[in-house]
């Protein structure tokens, strides 16, 4: 090695050396700033939080108290022809209770029975709620199975694409266009309150179009209840921030209930959206492994085989 190049390869080292350390502070430094803020917003927060393991049968945890926590199993039981989980019975206790719930459970544990809990109240006090998916195609099987249970003339869809009985009791859509609405709502009444009249905002025509559209579909006043599933794809980059703007544009007289898969701070997520919302937000994490577990398979023109010498191995 001649003496430029070893002078090159110091000087990179140096920088290496330097740029790290660097980052390394500065990661430590936003660290301590982002506990600090957490910690400080924790402990003024009032948001509720129950765990109760999937695999106890523990029916008297609750943190309303086994009065309310009767009352919820009696009213929701009768929905569903087999027995509620105590988590979910927590769940819909404080549903009852008009809070805000984030649910938090393995894939299979029955998070979506919570869901239809949410959509059942609704329509108990004569209002309307919205169930959101992430895809257009799992907005479709919720359109068909939602049917099944609430009837067809009760449950309409709304994809972007495709509108099937837009104004219906339940309707079924995307996150994209529930977010689209609630800001249109939001900013309706804002600029209500400031005086300013549609007609006063300069619009193009693709704008024109799109307000001409979602004007008749913007009105959430008779909405009580809103299903966030999937809500842990707020941790996304790219798509995440329709999830926080569905929670921050949501109407403050409607209830938010998200389903989640588990999450490592699902604790700072529910009292993120009390300080938001400014309702009452309850976690609900089922504990336990995954009910219906996975197993890897790999296709050859003969058959499947196992893709693991363990055949259960998997989450």
């Amino acid at each position: 090695m001649n003496s430029l190049s070893w002078l090159m390869t110091l000087l990179l080292h140096a920088l290496y050396i330097r740029h790290h350390a660097s980052a390394h502070r500065l990661t430590a430094a936003f660290s301590s700033l982002q506990s600090r803020h957490w910690t400080s917003r924790k402990s003024s927060s009032s948001s509720l939080y129950v765990n109760i393991a999937a695999d106890v049968d523990d029916s008297n945890t609750s943190v309303h108290g086994d009065a309310a926590t009767d009352h919820a199993r009696e009213q929701l039981q009768k929905y569903f022809p087999f027995p509620l989980d105590s988590w979910q019975i927590a769940a819909g206790t404080s549903l009852l209770a008009e809070h805000n719930v984030i649910v938090c459970a393995p894939t299979g544990a029955g998070k979506t029975v919570v869901g239809e809990m949410a959509l059942h109240i609704a329509m108990e006090r004569n209002t309307k709620a919205i169930y959101t998916t992430p895809l257009k195609a799992l907005s479709n099987q919720k359109f068909g199975e939602m049917r099944q249970i609430f009837g067809g003339d009760k449950v309409g869809l709304s994809t972007g694409d495709i509108s099937i009985r837009r104004g219906a009791d339940v309707t079924i859509m995307t996150t994209e266009v529930y977010r689209n609405m609630a800001w249109r709502a939001k900013t309706g009444q804002s600029n209500l309150a400031n005086g300013i009249e549609q007609d006063d905002i300069q619009m193009d025509n693709s704008q024109l179009l799109e307000s001409a559209r979602m004007d008749e579909f913007a009105d959430l006043s008779s909405n009580s209840i809103v299903v966030l599933d999937e809500f842990h794809y707020m941790g996304q980059k790219g798509r995440g921030s329709t999830w926080e703007e569905s929670v921050i544009f949501t109407p403050q007289h409607t209830q938010i209930v998200g389903l989640s898969a588990t999450l490592p701070n699902a604790h700072r997520l529910a009292a993120w959206m009390e300080s938001v919302t400014g309702r009452k937000s309850v976690l609900v994490e089922a504990g336990g492994k995954r009910p219906v577990p996975l197993k890897y398979y790999f296709a050859s023109k003969r058959d499947f085989s196992p893709l693991f010498r363990d055949v259960a191995a998997g989450p």
